[in-house]
C-alpha cells in the first residue's frame, strides 16, 4: 500500500484543487491511501476539516493539531495506520510550503507542488505549474526542466456539471428560460454574516427593474445554513438597509424571504450546476470568480472596503488585525494601501490583465453594485460577449488526471500495475 499525503490549508483549495485531484487518484489505482493534511491558514473557515472528510475518496484527514503533535512527537493520529514499510508521496496544494516539506521529512517520503510561485526550489522533488509561462519562469530560476511539468489549472476540472440545466430547472422549479442572478458571498462565516444582507439590498433594488427574475444565493460548504438564520435586526442595519430576513422551508428548498417580499433560494448541493445556469453572478473575489470564469458566466465583482479590517490578509499582514487597541487601524491602513496599488481583484481580469469583468469596490453601498448589474443584465450583447472572452480564457485541461498520472507513474511507479 502507497500513501499520498497531501498537504492544504483553505476553502478555496480544499474545492479547486483538493478534490479533483483526489478524485482522479481514486479511479486509477486502489494501491493507495489518500490523506489530507489540514495546515494553519488565516484564510481558514473552521470547516476544512468537516469538509475534507465529506470527500469519499479520502481515507483520514488530518487535523492542525495532529499535524503539529506528529511533527514535533512523532505521535501519529490514532485513526491513522502507517505501516513500518510505507512508501509515499506528499503532494502540496496549498498554504505554506514549509508544512510539506517537513511532513515529507518527518515521513521520509519526496515532496511534490502543484504551485504558481516558486519557493523552496532545492527541496520540492517535482514541481506542477499552470502553463508554460510559469514553467519557463520557474527555469529561468535554477530549477533543472525536468522538475517542472505543465498540467494546467485544476480548478477547471472541480467546476465540471453533472446534471443538465433542464433537469437542475426542474428540480429548482424554474423555467429553464428564466432570468437568474446568483450571489455568492464567500466562505468564511465571519464575511458571509457582513456580505449576504449586503447583496440582499443589492437583489431587492434589481428586482424592481426586473420583477421576475430568480435569485440563487450559493452558499458554500464551509459555512453552516444556520448562519443564514442569524441575521439579526441589529446585524441588518448595519450592512444594509434590507429590512425583516427570515428563513424558511418551501417545497423542499431554503429560502431567504425578505419584508419587501423578495425571495432567494440558497443553493447548498449542486453549485456548480446552479452557477452554470445563471445569467450573471454577483460575487466577491476569490475562487468564485475563477470558478465562475470556467463556465463563462458573466459577474460583477464587489470589493467593498467599508469595513477593511474585516478582510483577511496573508503573513504578517493578516494578524495585525488582532492585536489590541492599534490593530484595527493598522490593518485599516494596510488594505486600503494595498487596494491603490492592486489594480485587479478578480481572477479573469488578473489572468488577462486588462478588465474584462466589471469590479465595483471602494467605499460603496448596495445601489453602486445594483447599477452596475442592472446595467449588464439590460446588454445581451455585453452578457454574451464577456461570456465568450471567460471561455476563451480558462478552458478545461484535464489538468487533475495529468497530475495524477506524474504521482503515480512518475513518483510511485505504478504504471505497470494501473
Amino acid at each position: 500500500m502507497y500513501y499520498v499525503f497531501i498537504v492544504t490549508n483553505s476553502p478555496g483549495e480544499l474545492l479547486g484543487w483538493v478534490r479533483p485531484v483526489v478524485r482522479s487518484l481514486n479511479k486509477r489505482t486502489s494501491q493507495i491511501k489518500i490523506v489530507v493534511v489540514i495546515t494553519p491558514c488565516q484564510y481558514a473557515s473552521g470547516m476544512e476539516r468537516k469538509v475534507a472528510r465529506s470527500f469519499p475518496e479520502v481515507d483520514y484527514v488530518m487535523s492542525k493539531g495532529e499535524y503539529f503533535k506528529y511533527l514535533f512527537f512523532n505521535l501519529k493520529p490514532p485513526g491513522l495506520y502507517l505501516n513500518a514499510s510505507r512508501k509515499g508521496v506528499v503532494l502540496f496544494l496549498g498554504g505554506d510550503p514549509i508544512y510539506a516539506l517537513l511532513l515529507s521529512k518527518r515521513l521520509g517520503f519526496s515532496a511534490m507542488a502543484y504551485t504558481h510561485r516558486l519557493r523552496y526550489k532545492r527541496y520540492f522533488k517535482r514541481f506542477m505549474v499552470l502553463n508554460n509561462k510559469i514553467r519557463e519562469e520557474f527555469i529561468e530560476e535554477g530549477v533543472r526542466p525536468e522538475k517542472v511539468t505543465v498540467v494546467g489549472d485544476l480548478v477547471g476540472d472541480a467546476v465540471q456539471s453533472l446534471i443538465s440545466r433542464k433537469e437542475l430547472s426542474q428540480f429548482l422549479h424554474i423555467s429553464p428560460d428564466s432570468l437568474c442572478v446568483s450571489i455568492l458571498p464567500g466562505s468564511r462565516p465571519r464575511i458571509v454574516r457582513y456580505m449576504t444582507p449586503f447583496f440582499l439590498r443589492v437583489c431587492e433594488l434589481i428586482k424592481e427593474k426586473f420583477p421576475k427574475i430568480q435569485f440563487f444565493l450559493v452558499l458554500s460548504p464551509f459555512v453552516a445554513k444556520e448562519e443564514l438564520g442569524n441575521l439579526t435586526e441589529e446585524k441588518l442595519s448595519k450592512a444594509s438597509l434590507v429590512k425583516g430576513v427570515k428563513l424558511e422551508k418551501e417545497e423542499n428548498q431554503w429560502q431567504l424571504i425578505t419584508e419587501s417580499g423578495l425571495r432567494v433560494l440558497v443553493i447548498e448541493e449542486n453549485r456548480y450546476e446552479v452557477m452554470s445556469i445563471s445569467t450573471m453572478s454577483i460575487t466577491i473575489p476569490g475562487t468564485n470568480t475563477h470558478e465562475l470564469s470556467f463556465l463563462g458566466v458573466p459577474m460583477v465583482v464587489v470589493i467593498p472596503l467599508n469595513k477593511p479590517e474585516a478582510i483577511p490578509l496573508d503573513g504578517l499582514a493578516g494578524l495585525i488585525g488582532d492585536v489590541p487597541l492599534v490593530g484595527t487601524s493598522i490593518k485599516k491602513w494596510i488594505v486600503r494601501r494595498y487596494d491603490r496599488n492592486v489594480k485587479f481583484a478578480a481572477a479573469p481580469n488578473r489572468c488577462a490583465q486588462k478588465k474584462i469583468v466589471p469590479e465595483v469596490r471602494g467605499i460603496i453601498q448596495a445601489e453602486d453594485v445594483a447599477k452596475e448589474a442592472i446595467k449588464l443584465l439590460k446588454d445581451t450583447d455585453s452578457l454574451r460577449r464577456m461570456s465568450t472572452e471567460l471561455k476563451e480564457l480558462f478552458s478545461p485541461q484535464n489538468s487533475a488526471d495529468k497530475l495524477a498520472e506524474i504521482i503515480l507513474k512518475k513518483e510511485l511507479k505504478l504504471g505497470a500495475n494501473l
